[in-house]
């Protein structure tokens, strides 16, 4: 588990902004000294502290700490876990941590605790979150003591090229200031040993499916997969499916349902699948053409609710044998299908990610495997999206072509992934691959191929 990087700053020049080589502190207010704000704060010198470290790291994330009943001071933050489909904003984190911390307090089980977060204070009292780079002005420490204060003060900066200039707490006289940032941090602490894990909410529906959400998912992998991973994160693959978004649009609707309607654009091979809520375009999804059908038992459906639910990675069994996941195609129209029902016959397909030729067995390795050997297993870096690292044999190929003009070149492959002598079609589903994802010239019929797939289906009609 890392820490809870809300947003930190990109990994561009603007980072440089972020290095160590920091001017310590410009004139502060060197009025008398508020010694009992001071005092009841200094116990936290060493998290502010932290948070300047962290800063210049990169991390812009809120953190926290508490003061025990008995005096001891503990650090806490929130933490991304091996599940990382579901996060909070600033905001969320903020509130988590002060209603939490006020119940603790009102139970008597802490005396203070203070929230350092970066804030839009420019020593004019607006403490509010900085939400973009252009907001980042100052680290704001909003604090509460059960028997005094409670407020917020803030510790402006700037950025000068490769270095910030902190000023000092406006509160705080310049003896205050040069003992806070003289405070030095112990080798080696672990000084936030209280840590939360950000889990996904989750529930079991009335037939027993566990409905799973995700708020930061995204289809940017499957579009590689369509566009090729260096065009489409270049500025021409974006703006070609921003135009045939809109081109979507213009055609008729196939399908009204649920405030739910789709127009699509559909080629050869692949059909451009346009969807609007409530009359609003909302978004665009490929769709793998494909006759083959499978009978699957559907376990967990994890929906997107950052794109309104209109996208879902389901789990579920197929032909009752084996587990798969894929990105149902089709489940801004038909969600009240999938959370009614579990058993469905399924079209299943694919896009491959990458695509290469499977070498051959090494003699020497101990586990010796059939010539005809396929297999696919869940892929450890896409492991939410329903992508399979895969051994499969080409059965079939064709050259297929989509948009407007048929500049997009691809091909739709016939692959088996999973080999059965009872069962030819046990399971063999039609992949589509751009050439730029190959790492290869030329496909053959009979080849054995590798690579990463990401699985999708619908449900057939």
């Amino acid at each position: 588990m890392g820490l809870f990087d809300l947003f930190s700053k990109k990994n561009k020049n603007e980072n440089s902004k972020n290095t160590a080589n920091q001017k310590q502190q410009e004139s502060v207010n060197s009025q008398a000294p508020k010694s009992e704000l001071y005092l009841a704060l200094s116990k936290y010198n060493e998290y502010v502290v932290r948070y300047l470290g962290m800063q210049q790291q990169g991390n812009y994330a809120p953190i926290s700490a508490y003061e025990k009943s008995n005096g001891e001071i503990i650090g806490f933050l929130y933490v991304v876990g091996d599940d990382d489909s579901y996060s909070l904003s600033a905001d969320e984190v903020i509130e988590r941590m002060e209603n939490s911390f006020e119940q603790k307090m009102a139970d008597n089980d802490i005396k203070s605790f203070v929230i350092l977060y970066h804030s839009q204070f420019a020593n004019d009292g607006n403490h509010s979150l900085a939400n973009n780079d252009d907001e980042l002005k100052a680290i704001t420490i909003s604090y509460h003591f059960k028997h005094g204060e409670k407020g917020k003060i803030g510790l402006p900066y700037r950025f000068e090229d490769d270095s910030i200039t902190y000023q000092g707490i406006t509160d705080f006289n310049q003896e205050e200031n040069n003992t806070l940032f003289a405070t030095q941090l112990e080798p080696g602490k672990e000084y936030f040993q209280d840590r939360e894990e950000i889990t996904a909410p989750h529930i079991e529906n009335e037939i027993g499916l566990t409905i799973k959400r995700s708020n930061n998912s995204d289809l940017s992998n499957t579009w590689c997969g369509i566009f090729g991973f260096e065009n489409y994160r270049n500025q021409k693959g974006g703006q070609v499916l921003r135009e045939h978004f809109a081109l979507s649009m213009m055609s008729e609707s196939s399908q009204v349902k649920n405030n739910v309607a789709i127009k699509q654009l559909d080629y050869d091979s692949v059909i451009l699948k346009g969807i609007l809520m409530n009359e609003t375009p909302s978004s665009i999804i490929p769709v793998v053409k494909t006759d083959y059908v499978i009978d699957i038992v559907n376990k967990q459906i994890t929906e997107w609710e950052n794109v309104h639910n209109l996208h879902a990675i389901i789990s579920g069994g197929g032909r009752d044998t084996f587990g798969l996941d894929y990105l149902a195609t089709d489940y801004a129209e038909n969600r009240d299908r999938y959370h009614s029902q579990k058993a469905h016959q399924m079209n299943i397909s694919g896009i491959a990610f990458v695509l290469d030729v499977s070498k051959p067995q090494d003699p020497n390795d101990e586990m010796k495997y059939s010539e005809d050997f396929t297999a696919y297993m869940p892929s450890q870096d896409l492991l939410r999206f329903a992508c399979f690292d895969f051994i499969g044999e080409l059965e079939d190929f064709k050259e297929t072509t989509l948009l407007e003009d048929s500049s997009l070149k691809g091909y739709l492959m016939k692959v088996r992934l999973i080999t059965n002598a009872d069962f030819k079609d046990f399971f063999t589903i039609d992949m589509f691959v751009t050439p730029e994802n190959m790492r290869f010239k030329e496909l053959t019929v009979g080849m054995k191929l590798t690579g990463m797939v990401q699985l999708q289906g619908q449900i057939a009609e």
